[in-house]
């Protein structure tokens, strides 16, 4: 995955899109560049994990699995792990770093066991996601949504009391930090739980509408972090119409907040969601229900390059050596059948970097898994790789695929597979 990253021009005003197959890439990830959106095939199986942590590093962010320090990243049907040991001293390990504004992550799992998700600075939005860990498993400074997500507390290593959040908002007027969990579920392995801890001297969480299992929050709801108890007169933390089995405030701490109402998701984020639909993600999945619109706005669409890989550093979950299978695997691109593309971006060091984007199994004897037609050469270095443009309109690259045959989606669009 890193190397896809790499393959990617520093800088873009555009979406650049990494499609990524089903399998479990061992590497830690770090995406500097904005405007970049992975998308995986299958969230359970499309897995980026890694087993750093602040005992190895000496740092609690800088050991994320997965670190987008950028603009306008996004990331849909993925799971970001952490494996590092828990636990023991030094044990934080996110599985995801989230850096910068405009970040917006869907249908996707976090797995670790302390700091989980880190959302460090900027605004992000994180919806109907998994997010699963014991201390501190989401954290940060910046300013998060989390729509419609399961929270799920874990028991490890004897430790069954957990704390959901840990929010670091440094900013007095509540309009920099703070996280809102909205319409979203917590769950647990029968571990017991508090909302949250004040990380820092101006904490803002607000669980909105959040169903939880009532006889497992523990009553108090909420902490101070290792002694700071002034920040319990600066911090502002509580619930809004939550529900649940058992689930009631009594007990609360006196300091905490009982809200009479919560922001909307566009007011906390800052008032402009455009950036959550401006997605070929969102597009795709609309497309049959758009595609006369489509026809009639090509003009107006972004430029687009998409990369589909799997590297050597990854071990595919499904593989079996049936590579001739590839293309049935990627059921996701029949939703672009009728997508019109005006035009189609390449990287500039595409003759370079032609085994970044190959089948895993990289082996010049197995040329033949892959489908037979009359337009491969895999002889042919001028030629395509796996999954990029080979035709259409305005094209003006080569019209011939390496190792693969090219398929016409449209006449704007077509694809190496």
């Amino acid at each position: 995955v890193q190397k896809a990253v790499d393959s990617l021009s520093k800088s873009a005003n555009s979406e650049r899109v990494i499609y990524i197959k089903n399998g479990t890439y061992r590497e830690q990830v770090s995406i500097q560049k904005d405007f970049v959106t992975l998308i995986g095939e299958n969230k359970d199986k499309v897995i980026i994990t890694y087993d750093l942590n602040n005992a190895k590093t000496g740092s609690s962010s800088e050991c994320a699995t997965v670190k987008a320090k950028c603009s306008n990243f996004k990331a849909f049907d993925i799971t970001f792990e952490n494996t590092a040991p828990f636990p023991g001293n030094n044990a934080q390990a996110p599985a995801f770093y989230s850096y910068g504004n405009k970040h917006y992550i869907e249908n996707c799992n976090f797995l670790s066991y302390q700091d989980t998700l880190l959302s460090y600075h900027g605004t992000q939005y994180f919806k109907n996601c998994y997010i699963r860990g014991l201390t501190d498993f989401i954290w940060g400074f910046g300013r998060a949504v989390f729509d419609k997500c399961n929270l799920h507390v874990v028991s490890k290593g004897g430790k069954n009391t957990g704390y959901l959040t840990a929010n670091g908002n440094e900013d007095g007027n509540f309009k920099e930090g703070g996280f809102l969990i909205t319409n979203s579920k917590v769950t647990t392995d029968g571990a017991n739980f508090y909302l949250g801890r004040l990380w820092k001297k101006n904490c803002y969480v607000i669980f909105d509408k959040t169903e939880f299992p009532g006889n497992k929050i523990v009553k108090e709801g909420w902490l101070t972090f290792n002694g700071y108890d002034n920040y319990k007169y600066s911090s502002k933390v509580g619930e809004y119409q939550c529900k649940g089995n058992g689930y009631n405030m009594n007990g609360r701490v006196s300091w905490s907040t009982k809200f009479n109402s919560a922001p909307s998701i566009s007011s906390f984020l800052g008032g402009d969601l455009s950036f959550v639909s401006n997605t070929v993600y969102k597009k795709s999945n609309n497309n049959n229900n758009n595609n006369n619109n489509n026809n009639n706005n090509n003009n107006n669409k972004k430029t687009t390059t998409v990369v589909k890989t799997t590297t050597k550093q990854s071990t595919p979950t499904n593989n079996n050596n049936n590579n001739n299978n590839d293309n049935n695997n990627w059921n996701n691109w029949n939703n672009w059948n009728n997508w019109n593309w005006n035009w189609w971006e390449q990287p500039n060091n595409n003759n370079n970097n032609n085994n970044n984007y190959s089948n895993n199994n990289n082996n010049n004897n197995n040329n033949n898994n892959k489908s037979n037609s009359s337009n491969n050469n895999s002889n042919n270095n001028k030629c395509n790789p796996l999954f990029y443009q080979c035709g259409g309109k305005n094209f003006k690259g080569s019209t011939c695929c390496q190792k693969s045959s090219c398929k016409k989606f449209n006449a704007n669009f077509s694809m190496c597979v």
